[in-house]
């Protein structure tokens, strides 16, 4: 986590400290058929694999492995690539964002994005009763997600999540930007926060079976909340090449789940 927060790391450096089951995953992936090495030689060594994954795709490998794990394997209610759709979203519109717009570091929230709804996990996985009181509240009292967690626990996900990677000793700008990613009122001028909480606004309102079939699609239905956000601090040609840059990356973050770990090890 240090290596993939610090903006002078590289993939080299992620290299370095990987141990073989994370090794593996690295070079299993970058021999699949969304590198275009399905026909090619195959990639035997993890220095060709950085060359071919990159820093994004070794970082979300990285990062998602050990949390998906907590999901028992065959679990069919929790929805892995619906969770990991929006994770990786998050993640590529909170760097695209700080990279764009120079707000924030980009390597810090890319991390906050990828680990925003690591408390949505503990709860499913390590409070089962109070998992099933949060679903009734939502069902038969139609209470947000929100609302009916802080009722049970009177906290939320990010709360819990939060708590988690602080305990783990997690770099205090990611805790943070995980805890406030609900919550504006706190976030002030603290650029990392407010990056995470764009991004996550922005990813939920992607439809990928709707949204990503064209860019103007995209960019009609993503630029409203932004240009709400930040109506006048930044010009429309920097919305769009914030789009665009997104845009391609969300393209390939299906092909890339199908590829990627599934954290059942």
């Amino acid at each position: 986590m240090d290596i993939i927060a610090d903006p002078k790391s590289s993939a080299s450096d992620l290299v370095r400290h990987m141990d073989p089951s994370l090794t593996g995953e690295v070079l299993k992936v970058a021999n699949s058929a969304y590198f275009g090495r399905r026909n090619f030689r195959a990639i035997g060594a993890v220095e060709q694999a950085v060359a071919a994954i990159g820093y994004t795709g070794i970082s979300s490998i990285v990062l998602q492995m050990p949390f998906l794990s907590m999901v028992e394997k065959g679990d069919s209610l929790f929805d892995r690539k619906g969770f990991m759709r929006h994770s990786l979203s998050c993640a590529i519109l909170a760097r695209t964002v700080s990279s764009i717009f120079r707000m924030g570091n980009p390597n810090t929230v890319y991390v906050s994005g990828m680990l925003h709804d690591i408390g949505i996990i503990i709860i499913y996985q390590y409070f089962k009763e109070e998992s099933g009181q949060i679903n009734a509240l939502m069902e038969q009292q139609k209470q947000s997600r929100l609302a009916a967690e802080r009722e049970v626990f009177s906290t939320d996900h990010a709360g819990i999540g939060a708590l988690l990677l602080g305990m783990w000793n997690i770099p205090e700008a990611i805790v943070e930007s995980v805890r406030l990613h609900h919550s504006p009122e706190q976030i002030g001028e603290k650029e990392n926060p407010y990056v995470t909480w764009l991004a996550n606004g922005l990813a939920k309102q992607i439809d990928f079976e709707a949204d990503l079939s064209d860019f103007q699609t995209f960019f009609e239905k993503q630029r409203q909340m932004l240009h709400a956000e930040m109506p006048d601090r930044y010009l429309l040609k920097a919305h769009v090449e914030l789009f665009e840059t997104a845009y391609d990356q969300l393209r390939g973050v299906d092909t890339f789940l199908e590829e990627a770990p599934k954290g059942d090890a």
